[in-house]
């Protein structure tokens, strides 16, 4: 185990992209994406108060300039085809032979109900971003509406995982569970939110190199208080309307910060062998939260940034290594790594998004 390192980050950046609520950061890999928008390195990330075809964002740094400047963001306009309807609250994003996938939280408000606007998934071919000479950006994104699906496939795997989980709470449970159950009642979609069931809060994403996605819950958690990560295999389908992915595991891991019993996770990384997580609170504070309210004790929790050894987690040893803790930023949204393993985190503090970057701690993981 590492010993515990402080917040060592250094801001790069104060990005303007309103509504500002940035989650997510992933890697932009393809060289004429970024040669385009002259940048030697850039990001995707998401803004999650607008629908999917506003919500994605390029966040990127100009060639040949020091790396403490240089930094610019600009909105990626999608034309979106497939399910119509709104789909808000982009969470998360994953990176899988060529496609960057979208995915809404699965989740609600803060008060409830389960939202049908935020169960959906999305992606774009990333060599198909189209950035002008004016700098504006474009990219056509298929939208599937997963209709509670994923909420059903996560929560019969949640169940039947044995893994003890935290026992939903009854104002947790009336607002979430019975208000969805009720607003679905007679609908096609009656039969997939049922009593027992928890609310899934769907905030970070990776896929691994043998193509397996891992989803990464900021709620539920263990019943000691520690994060999941979720497995699924077949998860293409959903983009494509030939079915619906298996959920293969569900891991919890030792990556509960300080100053709270419990974490949720706040974004994923897989770099090399190394599984990265970014864990916090169960829902953001001052804002009204039932799942707070009722769980007092995971509204505090310090985020972190820890590793593991992906092989390991995958053998169910999710023991942790700290990598950085971050006591004074409480909202850190994403982590991604870039070509040479520089770990960078974007936040969407003071109303303003940040992007933060620290040297890569060698050694760093379980």
């Amino acid at each position: 185990m590492l010993p515990m390192a402080s917040d060592d980050s250094t801001t790069l950046a104060e990005l303007d992209l309103a509504p500002n609520e940035a989650s997510g950061l992933l890697r932009v890999r393809d060289r004429d994406v970024l040669a385009a928008a002259g940048w030697d390195r850039g990001f995707w990330s998401v803004l999650d108060e607008v629908d999917v075809a506003e919500c994605v964002a390029m966040v990127g740094h100009v060639a040949g300039v020091p790396l403490d400047r240089g930094w610019q963001a600009r909105k990626v306009r999608l034309d979106r085809y497939g399910d119509g309807g709104r789909a808000d609250d982009a969470e998360a994003l994953a990176y899988h032979d060529g496609w960057v996938y979208l995915f809404g939280s699965h989740h609600g408000g803060k008060d409830g109900p389960i939202r049908r606007r935020e169960q959906w998934v999305a992606r774009f071919r990333e060599r198909d971003v189209d950035v002008d000479a004016e700098g504006t950006a474009q990219a056509r994104a298929a939208v599937v509406n997963t209709g509670f699906r994923l909420h059903r496939s996560l929560n019969d795997a949640l169940r039947s995982c044995g893994i003890d989980l935290l026992e939903l709470r009854e104002a947790s449970r009336s607002a979430f569970i019975a208000a969805t159950a009720a607003s679905l009642e007679g609908t096609g979609e009656g039969d997939l939110v049922r009593d027992g069931d928890w609310p899934v809060n769907i905030e970070g994403a990776e896929v691994t190199e043998d193509g397996v996605l891992l989803l990464g819950l900021r709620f539920p958690v263990a019943a000691d208080g520690r994060p999941l990560v979720v497995a699924l295999q077949g998860w293409t389908a959903m983009c494509d309307g030939r079915g619906w992915p298996e959920v293969t595991a569900v891991w919890p891991l030792h990556a509960v910060g300080r100053e709270g019993s419990v974490a949720g996770v706040r974004d994923l990384c897989v770099l090399g062998d190394q599984l990265h997580v970014v864990t916090g609170n169960l829902d953001s504070a001052g804002k009204g939260s039932v799942i707070l309210d009722d769980y007092p004790e995971g509204e505090h929790t310090v985020n972190t940034h820890f590793a593991a050894s992906l092989a390991a987690v995958r053998r169910g040893d999710g023991s942790c290594s700290t990598v950085r803790e971050f006591p004074e930023r409480p909202k850190i949204e994403g982590i991604a790594a870039d070509e040479q393993g520089r770990f960078f985190y974007v936040s969407d503090e003071d109303d303003a998004v940040h992007l933060r970057s620290t040297p890569l701690i060698a050694g760093a993981g379980a």
